[in-house]
């Protein structure tokens, strides 16, 4: 008698498990979900494409990068799975901590023996089996801080005082750690989207106005004045890639070259020069010009309309949540992913001048790949919970 409840229980343990896995795959976005998986695997096969030069020169393993990147990966992915079931009232309660858990990470990578080095800046956190970027995970708690501001004190969006500047304030003492770094294209970056927040959270159009004609100035001035050659190369490359060919412009231009050589259906999968030690970072912000050069005008099209779906149904999410937190959040995550996608495609093209802005769930960076599918499974949390009919 005793065996057969145990088998009664046991199935029934193992029915309502299942029910539960198929009722979370039925409710997620399925457009969403397999551009996301198609994304990553284009990643995956482009970041070993890549670097296998370096991964061979540098570990003796052509395998090297290529291997840790699957790591990451499958690590973001259990991120994932709880960001799209974790409780979102939870979240925006957790939304000042987290904030303040991203300043103080953003402090400790200037700390001896905490923060690493890599490329004259201090932008990781090294935990011996990994690194961690805290510029990431500021992105997130900004975007989820604002959502959360924004909607619970809503009744102050007139007011330029109490609208805007506390705003201000906060991504200003996050700017402000971020340039030490040195790493203004991100300090920009959470610039740009505080500004998007403040507009779509129904700030002032003329209260928005103010801080960008004073930021200019003092953008300016930490390019020009401020004695910082690393900033000021970078624009000067943008400007004019050709005067220093093999210096500053070097980049920019095996870039423009590895992007032209593919022509219309690319060298083929593995067929890259350009990865030869011509153009560096060309596993992490210039793996786009090497899909361009392997894969063509058509790869590169391809990976444009993969982040157009990708935009699209997270903009779906947002428009259709009933809730303004949720509609709020999504607008932020969606937004800050568009925009990475566009400053870094734009830096490979010559079209901005290079930030450091990695494309998202297909260069190489644990960091990136990480915050961003935690990004999308709170998407995914907001659609199903928002009930959104995932199939129109």
């Amino acid at each position: 008698m005793g065996t057969h409840e145990e088998l009664l229980n046991r199935w029934s343990l193992e029915n309502s498990n299942e029910n539960h896995l198929k009722r979370w795959w039925w409710e997620i976005d399925p457009y969403l979900f397999w551009t996301m998986i198609l994304l990553l695997c284009i990643g995956l096969i482009m970041v070993f494409s890549a670097s296998m030069t370096t991964s061979i020169m540098s570990y003796s393993d052509p395998y090297y990068f290529f291997k840790k990147q699957v790591v990451g990966v499958a690590l973001s992915f259990f991120f994932f799975i709880i960001a799209s079931f974790i409780r979102l009232d939870f979240v925006r309660k957790m939304s000042s901590k987290l904030l303040l858990l991203s300043v103080v990470l953003l402090t400790l990578v200037f700390f001896p023996y905490i923060g690493r080095m890599v490329g004259g800046s201090y932008r990781w956190i090294d935990f011996g089996i990994m690194r961690f970027q805290p510029s990431e995970l500021a992105k997130l708690s900004l975007i989820i801080y604002m959502a959360d501001t924004l909607v619970t004190h809503r009744h102050r969006a007139q007011d330029f005082w109490y609208g805007v500047v506390p705003f201000l304030l906060v991504v200003g003492v996050m700017g402000v750690l971020v340039i030490m770094e040195p790493d203004l294209g991100t300090a920009i970056f959470l610039a740009g989207i505080t500004f998007v927040m403040l507009f779509l959270g129904g700030r002032k159009i003329i209260h928005l106005l103010y801080p960008i004609f004073a930021g200019i100035p003092i953008l300016l001035f930490l390019i020009f004045a401020s004695g910082n050659q690393y900033w000021k190369a970078r624009l000067e490359a943008f400007v004019n890639p050709w005067k220093e060919p093999l210096g500053k412009g070097f980049q920019i231009i095996q870039s423009l070259i590895a992007i032209g050589s593919g022509g219309l259906f690319g060298r083929g999968l593995g067929e890259s020069r350009q990865k030869f030690f011509y153009l560096p970072d060309r596993h992490t912000d210039f793996i786009f010009a090497i899909i361009g050069e392997e894969l063509g005008f058509i790869g590169t099209i391809g990976v444009v309309i993969l982040f157009c779906i990708l935009f699209w149904r997270g903009w779906l999410i947002a428009v259709r949540s009933g809730d303004d937190f949720q509609a709020m959040l999504a607008m932020g995550i969606i937004l800050s992913i568009l925009m990475q996608v566009i400053v870094n495609m734009s830096a490979v093209l010559k079209i901005l001048p290079v930030s450091g802005v990695p494309l998202p769930l297909v260069s190489y960076g644990n960091s990136s790949i990480l915050i961003t599918m935690i990004e999308i499974g709170l998407l995914f949390n907001i659609a199903r919970q928002s009930k959104v009919n995932h199939f129109e």
